[in-house]
């Protein structure tokens, strides 16, 4: 097997250099039973020992949970937004690279290696971790920020994960701007406040539309927002409508399938016939056709009494 072959991913906070190799480096050749050092993410001057662990695919989700403040949104992981490690990881039956997780109290937290979990689960590969209690919260922040350097979470996921940074600057007593946010983030606050946007407006159900989230970026997020806004009713059955379309799934190829997804969501209806509602009574209607100015009167045939035609039709002749 070729040393490199997507079966998982490298991190940088890793790179440290131990010896004559760096920590990533002895991480891929970690085996179940092995203790490794590791310089804390947040201060390289205090160690954390690491135990090696081989949790066996039927425990996986019963003896891990995914670190709270990963900014990986867990129901939003498929077989398509693994797909670049499902296949190796099934063939080896585990993944090579092993996840980081911290011993926390009687729980097991996933600080790094949420997609990797996934695609154990979904390719029934067992699961290799290196585990310790020695994280801190701050270490803990630290992983689940860096570990998404191969393949960065969607604009929505980011947005939940700059919200969460926003309610604590508020907590803290601070205003939560989007340019507090960004000196945190280290991002524009143009990028902050699109993706708060993209995860306040957007419902996960749009989502779950897409062959993954990260089809839906920056441009996207925008259009769909607009044509929410536009009509929601029309915008939220459209969106039952795909759910239970399976047309949609027969498109090969992903980018032609969220192409597809996101023209279906946006299209503007067709109404050459819009009108413009004048008055509204229980007995009367007059309504406008906005393109060609025509109106439209409807009258109840309860209250239309001879006398009442008679003057109306009086009126009309002398538009004449």
């Amino acid at each position: 097997m070729a040393k490199k072959r997507k079966n998982d991913t490298s991190l940088d906070p890793f790179a440290t250099s131990i010896g004559n190799s760096s920590l990533d480096e002895l991480l891929e050749q970690a085996n179940a039973g092995d203790v490794i050092k590791m310089p804390a993410p947040s201060d390289p001057n205090r160690q954390i020992t690491l135990v090696c662990k081989m949790i066996p695919h039927n425990d996986i989700e019963l003896m891990t949970k995914v670190y709270g403040k990963n900014r990986r949104v867990q129901s939003l992981l498929n077989e398509k937004s693994v797909a670049d490690i499902l296949p190796a990881i099934t063939e080896d039956g585990r993944n090579q690279h092993p996840a980081l997780c911290w011993d926390k109290g009687d729980e097991t937290l996933v600080l790094a290696g949420s997609r990797r979990r996934m695609a154990c689960i979904l390719g029934n590969a067992d699961y290799m971790v290196l585990s310790s209690s020695d994280f801190t919260d701050l270490d803990a922040k630290i992983l689940a920020v860096s570990s998404d350097q191969y393949i960065a979470p969607s604009l929505w996921e980011l947005g939940q994960a700059y919200q969460q940074t926003k309610d604590e600057l508020i907590n803290d007593g601070k205003k939560g701007s989007y340019r507090e946010i960004a000196a945190i983030e280290g991002v524009s606050h143009t990028a902050i406040a699109d993706a708060i946007k993209a995860y306040e407006k957007l419902p996960a159900s749009v989502l779950a539309l897409y062959p993954t989230a990260n089809h839906v970026g920056r441009e996207v997020a925008k259009k769909l927002i607009a044509a929410k806004e536009r009509n929601e009713t029309t915008f939220n059955q459209q969106v039952e409508l795909l759910a239970n379309d399976q047309s949609i799934n027969e498109i090969i190829g992903d980018d032609k399938r969220a192409m597809a997804i996101t023209k279906s969501l946006t299209a503007e209806p067709v109404n050459t016939h819009r009108r413009e509602a004048l008055l509204e009574s229980d007995y009367v209607s007059v309504q406008r056709n906005v393109k060609s100015g025509d109106l439209s009167i409807k009258i109840d045939n309860k209250v239309m009494t001879d006398r009442r035609l008679e003057q109306l039709t009086k009126l009309l002749n002398a538009f004449n």
